[in-house]
C-alpha cells in the first residue's frame, strides 16, 4: 500500500472500478451462476487487496486481476467436480446396499439410475459406462476413444453432475430409497 493510506484507497478504488465490469464479463463466459461470480470477484479483489504494495503499475492489473480470478474459478471448479465425484461413489455404495434391500426397492432405484444414465448425453454416457461399468482408466478411454484426457474429465464431471441432477429430481423415490433403508 502507498505510504499515504487515503492515497491507497483511492488507487485501489480506481483499479476497482476499471476492471470490476470486465473481470465480470470475464467470469461470465466460465459461469452463469451470478453469485459465484461475484464471491469469485470479492475473493480476487481481496488477494489484490493484501498484495496492492506490490502492484507495481496499477494501470495494467486488469491481466492480474483476470489471472488471480481464473485461478479461484479452478479451485472452486476443482471442488466441485471432487464432490460430485465423492456424492456418486457414496451412491454407488448405497446401490450396493440396495442389493439386499427388499426386491421392490432395488428394482425401483436401478430402474432410476439406468433411465439417468439411459438420457446422459451420448459421449457422456459412453465414457460414464466404460468408467463405471467396464472399470477403465481416463487414459484408457482416452486412448480407445482418441480423444484427450482432460476431455474425458469433462465428460466424466458432466455425466456426474446430470445423474446427480435426475436422480434428485424425483425425491420421492429418494425419500422412498431411505425410509426402506431406515426400516431395515
Amino acid at each position: 500500500m502507498p505510504a499515504n493510506q487515503s492515497a491507497g484507497n483511492e488507487l485501489f478504488a480506481a483499479l476497482y472500478n476499471a476492471t470490476k465490469n470486465s473481470l465480470y464479463h470475464y467470469l461470465c463466459t466460465y459461469t452463469k451462476d451470478v453469485h459465484l461470480v461475484e464471491d469469485l470477484m470479492q475473493q480476487c479483489y481481496l488477494k489484490i487487496w493484501e498484495r496492492f504494495d506490490q502492484l507495481q503499475d496499477y494501470n495494467k492489473a486488469l491481466p492480474l486481476v483476470k489471472t488471480i480470478a481464473h485461478h479461484l474459478l479452478i479451485d472452486v471448479v476443482r471442488k466441485r467436480m471432487k464432490e460430485d465425484t465423492v456424492w456418486l461413489e457414496t451412491l454407488e455404495g448405497e446401490i450396493e446396499n440396495l442389493m439386499e434391500a427388499p426386491a421392490d426397492t432395488s428394482f425401483v432405484f436401478l430402474q432410476a439410475l439406468d433411465k439417468a444414465i439411459d438420457r446422459l448425453p451420448e459421449n457422456c454416457r459412453k465414457v460414464y459406462l466404460m468408467h463405471r461399468e467396464e472399470g477403465l482408466s481416463y487414459r484408457e478411454i482416452a486412448a480407445q476413444l482418441s480423444v484427450s484426457v482432460s476431455m474425458i474429465e469433462k465428460h466424466m464431471s458432466k455425466s456426474i453432475k446430470l445423474l446427480k441432477a435426475d436422480l434428485l429430481k424425483d425425491y420421492a423415490l429418494v425419500l422412498a430409497i431411505a425410509i426402506s433403508m431406515s426400516v431395515n
